[in-house]
């Protein structure tokens, strides 16, 4: 009791040195409990994000892969992962000899590009189809449409007529301004009627090419058991449409993706600058949000080229109303719209989705239609698959983040047939074609002869029938029957499981330690022999995943400087404290204090110190977590909302947290101690009572 009276008393007799000790302790602690609540919270959320969405818990590919399998890596290309040999076996193995698996999904991911048509080839499409119904009065509303098109085409390229450059780009530039000038000529048009399909092959050889628009998608996407992972990915949810049904070819856009990059450009702008706005910003004074007005202007003709004639009476009227003008050029009226500002900008976004949206191609590909997939397969070769589009999903909490929706989702069969892989089906069609065809396998004796020969029952054959490697062969709707049989196929989950799996997400059972999952499983990988290498949700997630690591590394750093300084400071000043007491410590020495007294009077002053200070930054560092999980810390960019696993983070205070502090505190007041205690022991009685004043 008397030593701590001691050491209140010094404490209180060093008024500035107490209190500069004080604000380093009071300002590391608290940087402890905020550092440690954050980064603890932020661990969480990046692992729900991950584990919820497309990674598992853990993740099994080929023990023999070239490359690394990341999720979330660097976008260089599809990485060489090899593939599962037998899956199906592998499969039942873990889930056999692990209690604690859920689930084992395949997967399989890659890149492929998607083209659509531009408006003049959608719209010239759309002609045909009313010429061959008859629809008379249709066929005028879209030939107003497409002479007004080619209007407008006609006056952009005078505009970059000086670009055209010299010799064959010169030349191509004059034959289509030749062309032009032919489609917008009241000549052209004079006997549409008469001479429909001349006129319309003249447009689609000749004008169509020049409308420019068409847009190629680039899609990344995961080929799994669509059921499955509908089932064990508990942030996954159907946004648009609905869920593939079960064992059937399907596709399901990234919700994200679709909005980004299928809708119309003019209305992504405008949803874009919308939230902005709602977030706060202006148009007047954010420089990105005023661009994309001024680029919605620049880009009136995706509007106006989609709106036929009743449409554009129709549009023209309600613009007219709206912005309080006579003026009668819709694309005047149009641009006169598209220039925004703060002041109008929710009026006109309601104006768009109410009165222009339902009037042109809102989304390239909708819902319901038959998407053609284009990839390069892995020999190397270009290939094309048809799948119906289904719908959109997303994943709960994170819909505004592109790394959650990078990726758009296809059943494991489609995705096969992309990768190249010889399946049963294509199997069943190569010999429906060879039937078809009458093809008969040969020898490679027989083979030269055949092709190049001169056997008289094949040059017979040939002269009496021809060659035409399509004999046989019904060209107009063969493939489209295909089509529609494997797209109503339902597959079982053998078939699903038994072919090309490149990766496989292995979902845990609730409360399961990774760690220790990971370990057994490495074990039952070896036991068994499966040609697989095991790696956590943090491995597979790439660069993301080593995010923590590196902010716990930044963390750790500063309060290691901090304490550092806090610690030659508290040591610097407990030294001079030491030297200007010389003459009290050789008192209580003379009167029989033993330097073990002498020792725990310093110890015990340094831990009044520590504490105290340590108490009230734990305070500080609890009330400001506190706040934080009130308010939330918003998510400024994508990336943040993935790791908050929504659009804000709300720190978590766990009593590990106040530990820490108290334990780091407790440390760096002993260790600055240690040497002046020490300095303090070995003064002698005897010469610090001669010392003079």
């Amino acid at each position: 009791m008397i030593l701590f009276r001691i050491a209140l008393r010094n404490i209180v007799a060093t008024k500035v040195r107490t209190l500069v000790i004080g604000l380093l302790i009071v300002f590391g602690t608290a940087l402890v409990v905020v550092g440690g609540s954050l980064l603890s919270t932020l661990d969480l959320t990046m692992s729900k994000s991950i584990i919820g969405s497309v990674a598992g818990h853990l993740q099994i590919y080929a023990k023999d892969a070239r490359d690394k399998l990341e999720f979330f890596g660097l976008p260089t290309g599809t990485p060489n992962l090899g593939r599962i040999e037998n899956f199906a076996e592998v499969k039942r193995v873990i889930e056999d000899e692990m209690e604690e698996v859920e689930a084992v999904v395949p997967m399989g991911s890659d890149f492929a590009t998607v083209f659509s048509g531009n408006i003049m080839d959608i719209k010239l499409a759309e002609m045909r189809k009313a010429m061959e119904a008859g629809n008379r009065e249709r066929v005028h509303d879209l030939a107003e449409q497409v002479r007004r098109i080619v209007s407008l085409l006609e006056e952009w390229m005078d505009n970059v007529e000086a670009l055209a450059g010299e010799g064959s780009e010169a030349a191509e530039a004059e034959e289509s301004f030749a062309n032009l000038a032919i489609a917008d000529s009241d000549e052209f048009w004079r006997d549409f009627d008469e001479n429909q399909e001349e006129k319309v092959t003249f447009l689609e050889n000749k004008i169509a090419k020049l409308a420019m628009d068409e847009k190629m998608l680039f899609l990344r996407y995961i080929g799994t058991d669509t059921e499955a992972f509908q089932q064990n990915f508990e942030l996954f949810e159907i946004e648009k449409g609905e869920m593939i049904p079960p064992g059937k070819r399907g596709f399901l856009f990234s919700d994200f993706m679709y909005e980004l990059q299928v809708k119309h450009q003019i209305g992504m702008r405008l949803d874009l600058i919308k939230d902005w706005l709602d977030a706060g910003k202006t148009i007047a004074d954010d420089k990105v949000a005023y661009n994309k007005v001024k680029q919605n202007v620049r880009q009136y003709k995706d509007i106006v080229f989609q709106l036929d004639g009743p449409s554009t009476r129709e549009v023209s009227t309600k613009l007219r109303e709206l912005l309080d003008t006579e003026e009668a050029d819709p694309v005047e009226l149009v641009k006169q719209f598209l220039d925004m500002n703060d002041d109008n900008f929710y009026q006109r976004y309601d104006f768009f989705y109410e009165h222009i949206a339902p009037h042109i191609i809102l989304y390239q590909v909708k819902i319901g239609d038959i998407l053609t997939i284009r990839a390069f397969t892995r020999s190397g070769y270009s290939t094309a698959v048809n799948v119906k589009v289904y719908g959109t999903y997303r994943f709960k909490g994170m819909e505004k983040s592109a790394l959650a929706g990078a990726y758009s989702l296809m059943d494991m069969m489609t995705f096969r047939d992309l990768y190249g892989h010889l399946t049963a089906d294509k199997k069943e069609e190569l010999a429906e074609i060879k039937k078809e065809a009458g093809a008969a396998a040969l020898d490679r004796e027989s083979a030269e002869d055949a092709l190049f020969g001169d056997d008289a029952s094949i040059t017979e054959e040939v002269e009496d029938t021809g060659f035409d490697e399509f004999a046989g062969i019904d060209m107009t709707d063969g493939g489209v029957r295909f089509d529609e049989e494997l797209l109503q196929r339902v597959y079982t989950k053998a078939e699903i499981h038994d072919g090309v799996t490149i990766n496989a997400s292995v979902v845990l059972k609730e409360g399961t330690d990774v760690a220790a999952a990971k370990t057994r499983l490495e074990g039952v990988v070896e036991k068994h022999g499966l040609a697989v290498q095991v790696i956590d949700w943090r491995e597979a997630a790439g660069l993301v995943g080593q995010f923590i690591g590196v902010i716990w590394i930044v963390l750790v750093t500063a309060i290691l400087i901090i304490f550092l300084v806090a610690l030659v400071i508290i040591n610097n000043s407990m030294v001079m404290a030491t030297l200007d007491r010389t003459r009290e410590i050789g008192t209580m020495r003379a009167i029989g204090a033993q330097r073990r007294y002498i020792l725990k009077m310093f110890l015990i002053e340094s831990a009044v110190l520590g504490v105290g200070f340590g108490i009230v930054g734990t305070l500080v560092g609890t009330g400001i977590v506190l706040l934080l999980a009130h308010f939330g810390i918003p998510a400024f960019t994508d990336a943040l909302y993935f790791l908050f696993a929504g659009p804000s983070l709300h720190p978590i205070l766990l009593p590990g947290h106040l530990l820490l502090a108290f334990v780091v505190v407790f440390l760096v007041s002993v260790a600055s101690t240690l040497y002046p205690a020490r300095l303090a022991t070995r003064i002698l009685p005897v010469k610090a009572m001669g010392k003079e004043d």
